[in-house]
């Protein structure tokens, strides 16, 4: 399998995005929406002659580093999840997200702010478009055949590509060096979210029992060890679960996120996350929200018990 790799700039603080054009016909990801990306992309596509006609663009996950430019494509492959985003770019989504930030205490000033953003800046990083189809169970790439996996907790609408013969995977953010993914909350409707973190454990566990020699990430360099990277994960989201458990009690999400994390030009990273542990907190019975706020009704040990039992059963998969 010939496995080309370009890197695409991006403005956020993840780094550039990996493209990967597969034996010479699948591209997997776009990257941003931004002059000096597409038009290396594009270069990159011309030396192994193909074009945005040609190539056959599959989206490994809905956000704007790796599907802003997908309108470029005559034919793209994405989750149902990732067609639905990129019809509108992202924008019921995103209002929907608002809203959900909102019941979670955030000053409508800064949800304001927000909306203002995505219309002078977000919604040019990424454009609609409509000739998203969603994917099979396989992919073909010049006679080799790649599994279509779906593995959500980062983006709902998230997938992989895996090879069995060489235990290749190209897992887009799910597994990244060096750096967590964030789970971004999926609003079913105004009032409800999907559990995104209990989505992200059944995610690691399902790859930590795949055999992969090597997976091609969406940033940064490829992951050889990726069991030791799914590890590190689990590590970092105990770390986080515990934070906010212990910063919890009788805040909202809002409270619990600027309490912890200063730095508020990433205060949607932050609320996202805030909101996404505190749901799995609930769920599991460590929190209980009333009026707005949130109260804890476990124990810190019992929560480290938990975690413990939540990793074990990861592990045992390998």
């Amino acid at each position: 399998m010939e496995v080309k790799v370009v890197k695409l700039y991006n403005p956020f603080p993840v780094g550039p995005t990996n493209i990967y054009i597969i034996n010479r016909e699948i591209v997997l990801d776009s990257g941003i929406n931004l002059p000096e990306s597409v038009q290396k992309l594009e270069n990159s596509l011309k030396e192994l002659d193909l074009d945005f006609d040609t190539a056959k663009l599959v989206i490994s996950h809905p956000h704007a580093d790796h599907f802003g430019s997908a309108y470029l494509f005559k034919k793209a492959f994405a989750h149902r999840n990732a067609c639905k985003k990129l019809h509108d770019a992202e924008r019921s989504y995103l209002e929907l997200v608002y809203i959900h930030f909102q019941r979670e205490g955030l000053p409508y000033r800064l949800a304001l702010r927000m909306m203002e953003n995505y219309e002078r800046v977000y919604k040019g990083l990424v454009i609609a478009s409509d000739s998203c189809s969603a994917i099979g169970g396989t992919l073909k790439a010049n006679g080799d055949v790649l599994k279509v996996i779906h593995v959500p907790g980062h983006s709902y609408g998230h997938i992989a590509l895996y090879h069995k013969e060489t235990s290749t995977i190209f897992s887009g953010d799910v597994m990244l060096n060096g750096i967590t993914p964030n789970p971004m909350i999926e609003p079913i409707d105004e009032e409800r979210r999907m559990p995104v973190i209990e989505q992200y454990l059944e995610t690691l566990e399902n790859l930590y029992k795949l055999e992969i020699s090597r997976a091609y990430p969406g940033h940064r360099d490829v992951v050889f060890d990726y069991r030791k990277i799914i590890r590190n994960h689990l590590e970092e989201y105990e770390k986080r679960s515990l934070l906010i458990f212990e910063n919890a009690h009788k805040k909202n999400a809002f409270e619990v996120a600027t309490s912890l994390f200063a730095d508020l030009k990433q205060l949607f990273l932050i609320m996202t996350e805030t909101i996404a542990q505190l749901d799995f907190l609930e769920k599991r019975g460590f929190v209980e929200k009333r009026d707005g706020k949130y109260h804890i009704t476990g124990e810190k040990s019992e929560l480290v018990e938990m975690w413990t039992r939540i990793k074990e059963k990861i592990v045992s998969k390998g």
